[in-house]
């Protein structure tokens, strides 16, 4: 079985950079299989956040056309996703919308921690509206700051340090979890897949389930491909390839530090 991982820079599994938070959750006849997003736009605010919509179903149509059985998205941003679901007969899971329904699961109360300063909240708050549990959801905790936004990419920056889970980051984020339990909080979600790398040491420091939302997703993904339910896809002719002569026209361009969240090493 193979799941395209959408946004993800390559293959997450290979012998490169093997991820086993992701690993030992699926069967070993599961590959999973990353196609970039093509559009260099970072979604610092709504502008951007739709040109990456477009992007991330281009990326799913190559998914598809590669032989996928199923895609998720990697990004708590949930990119494109009903325009993907619409366009697609194989499932099409977003890791937002499993991680927010794993972490809201039986009406539970949950809050949101995330590596992102305050000004992406955005992206989380309208997803919380659109899947309609903003009333579980008791906070969204951010641990990075403004300045971090600068410094995102190269072997230093700021992603850098999540995926090393350098020890900073994760005893912020595991004080992060210890307030939003102090407030009320019956589970709490990571709220970015470039979070999964620590995602297994901030569960082991803290006493209430966490949640990581990309590793919910591939695992939700799997088992809906392997239920061979297929939708019809609601894609007149053409569309893929008239997306991709869009997404053409920029993909050349010079890519803004993390264009969608990525988790795997280069």
């Amino acid at each position: 079985m193979k799941i395209g991982t959408l946004g993800t820079v390559k293959n997450p599994l290979d012998r490169r950079g093997v991820a086993p938070e992701l690993r030992s959750s699926l069967a070993a006849d599961t590959t999973l299989v990353g196609f970039p997003s093509r559009v260099p736009a970072f979604p610092f605010t709504p502008v951007e956040q739709a040109m990456q919509q477009l992007g991330h179903l281009d990326a799913a149509f190559a998914a598809a056309a590669q032989g996928c059985d199923a895609v998720v998205i990697d990004s708590v941003g949930d990119y494109g996703l009903p325009a993907i679901r619409a366009a697609l007969d194989i499932p099409a899971i977003g890791a937002g919308e499993a991680g927010m329904m794993a972490a809201s699961a039986g009406g539970r109360r949950f809050a949101i921690v995330t590596v992102w300063p305050a000004s992406m909240n955005f992206i989380v708050k309208g997803l919380l509206r659109s899947y309609a549990i903003e009333q579980f959801c008791t906070a969204i905790r951010n641990v990075g700051e403004e300045g971090a936004l600068d410094s995102l990419a190269g072997p230093d920056g700021y992603l850098a340090q999540i995926r090393d889970g350098q020890d900073g980051i994760v005893a912020r984020v595991v004080a992060a979890v210890y307030a939003e339990i102090a407030a009320g909080a019956e589970a709490v979600m990571l709220g970015c897949t470039c979070m999964s790398p620590i995602a297994a040491r901030v569960q082991a420091a803290c006493g209430v389930p966490v949640i990581n939302p990309l590793a919910e997703g591939v695992r939700r993904a799997e088992a809906l491909a392997r239920s061979d339910i297929r939708t019809p896809a609601g894609l007149r002719p053409g569309r893929d390839a008239l997306v991709a002569r869009m997404v053409d026209a920029v993909a050349d361009e010079t890519p803004e530090d993390c264009p969608v969240c990525v988790f795997a090493e280069e």
